[in-house]
């Protein structure tokens, strides 16, 4: 959508500029014809297209700044929107908020490995980790192999720790 929006203001000032520039080769035509009645006053009109042309360059430009900005607040709109998303999807599934903001891109999983290994093997990791990891094993054990030994450890040691 951003690419779009920037592509036409392109556009815009491209046939802002070329349009300028043949509004002065037909004047300078027209004041450079042998007869013709404004050719006494050739260098007062062309200071009056010049101005005229400046004054059109000067509207594009604004008009493009004006694009950019609403293009800025367009992005930071949807940059909210998405942020809003995320903080209700994490609402949803009751994933700990702290662990949510991270996002799975930055977010790694406090056991490695963890689908493969068997209880005796979750039990001796679970010592070195803090609270709010332990929720979040706690958490994904739940939906996943729901395995009854590692629940009961894993409240216990919350408990403990909180």
């Amino acid at each position: 959508m951003l690419e779009s929006l920037a592509e036409q203001i392109q556009k815009q000032q491209q046939n802002s500029q070329q349009m300028v520039q043949e509004m002065m080769n037909t004047y300078m035509q027209l004041l450079n014809t042998p007869g013709s009645y404004l050719s006494g006053q050739a260098e007062q009109q062309q200071q009056t297209l010049q101005q005229t042309a400046q004054q059109w360059m000067e509207q594009a430009k604004q008009q493009q700044q004006t694009f950019q900005q609403q293009a800025q607040e367009q992005q930071q709109a949807f940059q909210e929107m998405t942020q809003e998303v995320m903080s209700t999807y994490a609402q949803l599934f009751s994933i700990p908020v702290s662990y949510a903001q991270e996002g799975l891109r930055s977010s790694q999983f406090p056991i490695e490995g963890y689908d493969e290994l068997t209880v005796d093997e979750v039990s001796g990791r679970l010592g070195g980790l803090s609270v709010e990891e332990l929720r979040v094993v706690r958490d994904y054990e739940e939906r996943h192999k729901n395995r009854d030994t590692i629940l009961e450890q894993l409240d216990r040691r919350i408990r403990t720790d909180s």
